[in-house]
C-alpha cells in the first residue's frame, strides 16, 4: 500500500470529520470509514495513526477515536532567546523527552570552526525528540565541547532543558545565540515519528554563547511549523 494513500485517507478525514464548524467528537469506526472512503482497513489504521501523530485526533483503547479539540500550538518571536523547554512551558503544555540519545563524536570542520575546536578535539551529541503533551514536535541535535563538561555530562544528564542544566551543574550561562533559518533538504534524515507525519518542518542552525562569547552550542533543532508559529517584529 503506497504512502500517498493513506497521507490522501487522513485529508478526507480531517476535511470531513475534524473541520471546525463540525460538531464531531467522535470518530466513526475502522470498518465504517473503509466503507465510506472505498479503502482497506489497514489504510484507514495507517491513516488515523498519522492523525494522531499530528495531535488531530487521540485513541481510547476499546473505545474509538476522538476529535482532540484543543490541538497544540505555540507561538515564539524570532528575536528572543528561549529554549525548546521554555517556548512548550510559555505555552501552557507540558515538555517531555522520548528517544534521546548521548553520545561522542569528531565533529565536521564547519562545527569545529563553529565551536572554536581544534581538529582533535571531540564533542557530545545529544539527539531527542522534544514533546508537547506527548505530542512530538521538535527533533533536536545538539553538539555540546567535550572539553566544557568532561565525562561527567554523560552520567548526571538525562532530559529536560539543556541550557539550564548547563547552567546549573557547570555555571555555563548562554546568554544570546545566532540562529539561521534552513529549507529542509530532502537528504534530512529525520526520526521515523516525524518523517510519517507529512508535515511541514522548519530547520534552525543556531550557535549558542556565553556572554564572554565563547561558543558552548551547536543546534540543529527540525521544528513543526503545523503547531510552533514564528515571527519577528520589522520597522522602519
Amino acid at each position: 500500500m503506497s504512502k500517498v494513500k493513506y497521507l490522501e485517507v487522513s485529508r478526507k478525514i480531517e476535511d470531513q470529520f475534524l473541520d471546525e464548524n463540525r460538531q464531531v467528537n467522535r470518530l466513526p469506526k475502522e470498518i465504517e470509514l473503509a466503507k465510506l472512503f472505498g479503502v482497506s482497513r489497514e489504510t484507514i489504521r495507517k491513516a488515523l495513526n498519522q492523525l494522531i501523530a499530528r495531535g488531530k485526533i487521540y485513541s481510547i483503547q476499546g473505545s474509538g477515536y476522538y476529535v482532540r479539540k484543543d490541538p497544540i500550538s505555540m507561538v515564539n518571536p524570532l528575536n528572543k532567546l528561549s529554549s525548546i523547554t521554555e517556548m512548550i512551558q510559555n505555552a501552557g503544555l507540558v515538555e517531555g523527552d522520548m528517544d534521546t540519545k548521548i553520545y561522542i563524536d569528531q565533529p565536521s570542520i564547519m562545527e569545529r570552526e563553529l565551536l572554536k575546536l581544534e581538529e582533535h578535539e571531540q564533542v557530545y551529541i545529544i539527539e531527542r525528540i522534544r514533546t508537547a503533551k506527548d505530542q512530538p514536535v521538535v527533533f533536536s541535535k545538539n553538539l555540546l565541547p567535550f572539553k566544557l563538561v568532561g565525562e561527567s555530562f554523560k552520567e548526571y544528564y538525562h532530559q529536560g532543558s539543556l541550557s539550564r542544566f548547563l547552567e546549573t551543574i557547570y555555571g555555563i550561562e548562554i546568554t544570546e545565540a545566532l540562529a539561521e533559518v534552513q529549507a529542509l533538504s530532502s537528504k534530512e534524515l529525520l526520526p521515523q515519528v516525524f518523517s510519517q507525519m507529512d508535515v511541514p518542518v522548519l530547520k534552525f542552525v543556531q550557535s549558542h554563547y556565553t556572554i564572554e562569547g565563547e561558543p558552548v552550542l551547536l543546534s540543529y533543532d527540525f521544528m513543526r511549523n503545523d503547531t510552533i508559529k514564528f515571527f519577528i517584529q520589522r520597522q522602519k
